[in-house]
């Protein structure tokens, strides 16, 4: 399983264009990978979360010893292609950070 994971997660950091050393992983239940993406919302860190029972979410990192703050959930597959991982990360941060339109 362990090695199952690692593979998917490396291959989710890949199309987001992240090394393995930017994640981190574990097999108790239920199992769960981390993927530090280097972008900062607000001041905070941002990470893609997965869990087993879940699936994937974007999360930002408040304090040190805090838990993440939740920003938005991949509906669907709770173990999706690596591609439709990345496409959801772009969708996500393209909403996000995308400028107000300004009235006229």
């Amino acid at each position: 399983m362990i090695d199952d994971l690692r593979d998917y997660l490396a291959a989710v950091a890949a199309h987001l264009g992240v090394g393995l050393e930017s994640c981190c992983w574990g097999s108790e239940t239920p199992a769960w990978g981390y993927v530090a993406l280097d972008r900062r919302l607000a001041g905070r860190d941002v990470a893609l979360l997965w869990d087993e029972r879940t699936g994937w979410s974007i999360a930002t990192e408040p304090d040190i010893g805090s838990d993440l703050d939740v920003v938005a959930r991949l509906d669907g597959e709770v173990i999706p292609p690596p591609a439709a991982v990345a496409d959801f990360v772009t969708t996500v941060w393209a909403e996000i950070t995308r400028e107000p339109a300004v009235a006229s």
